[in-house]
């Protein structure tokens, strides 16, 4: 039976996205640096894009020769955390953009016709006030845009040489198990450790910026969705056309948590220029092809983000990145 290859399967969405594939008894093949929670050693292959970024291993074309072929190749593996990026260009161009060119150079030379889905970002946009369509001007305001708007140009040249690549660019998705280092699981997780403490002060950042969330469920189901109609179109937004003030998320979420909470604005977590206004998709491209768009309960996301906040902090799970 055909796999579908997965990169960056370890992280967040690729955890996500692998649940699901479980759940649907689909076969699956991890492609990255270490071997995800609960896969087995035969649904993993070793892939470091930041040394493909300088040239192909070796070991792992040797490895491609004896894994299971593809019958769809889906790839998240990124630098994702714009903070991130902006510490690290260089390793955002490698991760984001010189690595896959060479791992999709090999990948296609194998299997010129299997069916890729390349994953952006709506950080590719300029931002604007009116919901961003994929004809939107294309003008990143921060590192992370720039090397996924680079990446997305690489992805379409082996479009554009015949292969069936198509290139979606999701808005901001979260729910359980998401990094720290990103607003909504920084701030549940800094009030958990707050609540067990019996209060604090929590440091914010910008809280007027206007974001289009979904529930990362609705983006990975999305993505298998795209996935049977890789290279009929060439770019897709994934989002639901609503915005949402990170603030009123912020408060919101502060009223599932047991404890007297001071909220203050730190000048280190403001990104100046590098953090957009309002950043919101345009989803008509997705309906006309898939017939709905997804759409998101606040009130359930919220519910999952303080459950799975309380359960980390409980564990010890460092605050660091939040």
């Amino acid at each position: 039976m055909k796999t579908l290859w997965l990169t960056g399967a370890d992280g967040f969405v690729g955890g996500w996205l692998r649940g699901v594939l479980d759940r649907q008894q689909s076969p699956w093949l991890a492609l990255g640096l270490v071997l995800p929670p609960g896969a087995s050693e035969e649904q993993y292959a070793p892939l470091d894009l930041a040394q493909w970024a300088q040239n192909p291993s070796p070991p792992s074309l040797e490895v491609w020769d004896s894994l299971p072929a593809p019958s769809g190749l889906i790839h998240l593996a990124a630098l994702s955390a714009p903070p991130v990026c902006e510490a690290n260009p260089e390793l955002a161009q490698a991760i984001n953009v010189d690595g896959p060119r060479n791992f999709y150079q090999q990948f296609l030379q194998r299997w010129p016709d299997c069916p890729i889905i390349h994953v952006s970002s709506g950080h590719v946009y300029r931002p604007s006030t009116q919901p961003l369509s994929e004809e939107e001007i294309l003008e990143p305001v921060n590192v992370y845009g720039a090397t996924k708007l680079a990446g997305e140009a690489m992805a379409m040249e082996f479009q554009k040489s015949g292969h069936r690549i198509s290139v979606v660019r999701p808005f901001n998705h979260t729910g359980a198990g998401q990094s720290p280092n990103f607003a909504l699981p920084s701030f549940a997780m800094r009030l958990a450790s707050l609540e067990a403490k019996g209060g604090g002060v929590l440091k914010v950042g910008r809280l007027d910026a206007v974001r289009d969330f979904l529930h990362v469920r609705d983006v990975v189901n999305t993505y298998l969705a795209l996935l049977k109609h890789a290279g009929e179109v060439d770019l897709m937004n994934i989002c639901s056309g609503q915005g949402v003030v990170i603030g009123d998320l912020l408060n919101r979420l502060l009223q599932r948590f047991d404890a007297s909470v001071k909220v203050e604005q730190d000048a280190e977590r403001l990104r100046g220029a590098a953090d957009a206004n309002m950043l919101v998709g345009d989803p008509s491209r997705l309906k006309k092809l898939l017939g709905y768009v997804p759409s998101l309960d606040v009130d359930a996301l919220l519910d999952e983000l303080a459950a799975d906040a309380r359960q980390r902090v409980a564990s010890g799970e460092s605050l660091e990145l939040a």
